[in-house]
């Protein structure tokens, strides 16, 4: 599921399933209305039959499309048992919306997180960790998520463990193996800031492509800026596919190992990449040199950035023709 950081139109009479102490699907009492967005409102729910509480999404079932993307998020998330990734407990419908029922996770999201400064890189590369793991668990089982952003990604307040410290959402424009209906190529879905240039094209996309989404996520993390990033969609869409200033350029004290790393995953060509395993690797390597102050990333330097076109080497901010090859990926070559 989502996270519901933005707000839809107010109506004036509420459908009777969007009114609170409703019961859905014979065993889901709506308690608290979370939050709403163009995919849905999701609410804090009682499960009557377990007693327990959930989160359950409600979906307008006369909206073709987004009963689609319920389906192909249900489908998804059958295939899929980590403690990172946001477990889908059950999926229903009645005569007026589709409805998701997952496990409700309190917490906050990445960007949220990310906004109030609260993240130490040490904090980043766990989280980084964490999200490798959820993606190779995904990837194995043919599902491809083409939507990893921070507002995908929740922190728990409480996190269960390592492996619990992040809870990757939103599997609802998943690429899924073996679904021909669900997965046409020429489709392009997900979120131009994060999104692959080869998934920017309409072009087949795999697992390298959650790759450089997950990438470009940390890279904004540690820096503070994501260079894609530009007024509105048309010039964002322009830079898709631009080689970023090298890592270490904005932010030269953190691990030599993660900074190559991240390099070389965002790089625009896919072959050019390494792989989910090898940038974990490099995480593991450099967490313990890693800064454990939060808010590391001051915020006169993000301003200066900002202020800046970091895809100009004009603005002093070099961006290298030829990347490096990391010493890391020479035998990949």
């Amino acid at each position: 599921m989502s996270s519901a950081d933005t707000t839809i139109a107010h109506q004036e009479t509420p459908p009777r399933s969007e009114v609170a102490a409703t019961v859905v699907l014979e065993r889901y009492r709506l308690m608290r209305r979370l939050g709403a967005g163009a995919f849905g409102v999701v609410w804090l729910a009682l499960d009557e039959r377990l007693d327990r509480v959930v989160a359950v999404k409600r979906i307008e079932a006369h909206d073709p499309e987004m009963a689609a993307r319920a389906e192909r998020e249900a489908i998804a998330a059958a295939r899929l048992n980590h403690p990172g990734i946001v477990a889908l407990h059950e999926a229903g419908r009645d005569a007026d919306a589709v409805y998701l029922v997952s496990e409700l996770v309190r917490g906050r999201t990445l960007r949220e997180r990310l906004v109030a400064g609260e993240l130490s890189d040490r904090d980043v590369v766990r989280i980084g960790i964490a999200l490798c793991d959820a993606l190779s668990h995904a990837h194995a089982r043919g599902v491809i998520h083409r939507d990893i952003k921070p507002a995908n990604i929740i922190i728990p307040d409480r996190p269960d463990g390592d492996a619990g410290i992040v809870k990757l959402t939103d599997f609802g424009i998943a690429l899924i193996a073996g679904d021909d209906a669900l997965t046409r190529t020429g489709d392009v879905v997900g979120t131009l800031a994060y999104m692959a240039p080869e998934q920017a094209d309409g072009s087949p996309v795999s697992g390298q492509s959650d790759l450089y989404s997950l990438a470009l996520v940390l890279y904004e993390a540690f820096s503070g800026v994501n260079p894609i990033r530009a007024g509105g969609a048309a010039a964002t869409a322009r830079r898709v596919g631009t080689r970023l200033p090298a890592l270490g350029q904005l932010r030269p004290e953190l691990p030599e190992e993660i900074r190559d790393a991240i390099d070389w995953a965002v790089q625009p060509d896919e072959l050019d990449r390494g792989t989910l395993a090898e940038l974990r690797e490099a995480l593991i390597e450099g967490q313990d040199q890693a800064d454990t102050t939060a808010g590391v990333v001051d915020a006169a330097l993000i301003d200066s950035y900002e202020q800046a076109d970091l895809l100009n080497p004009a603005e002093g901010i070099a961006v290298a023709a030829s990347p490096t090859l990391p010493a890391r990926f020479a035998a990949a070559v």
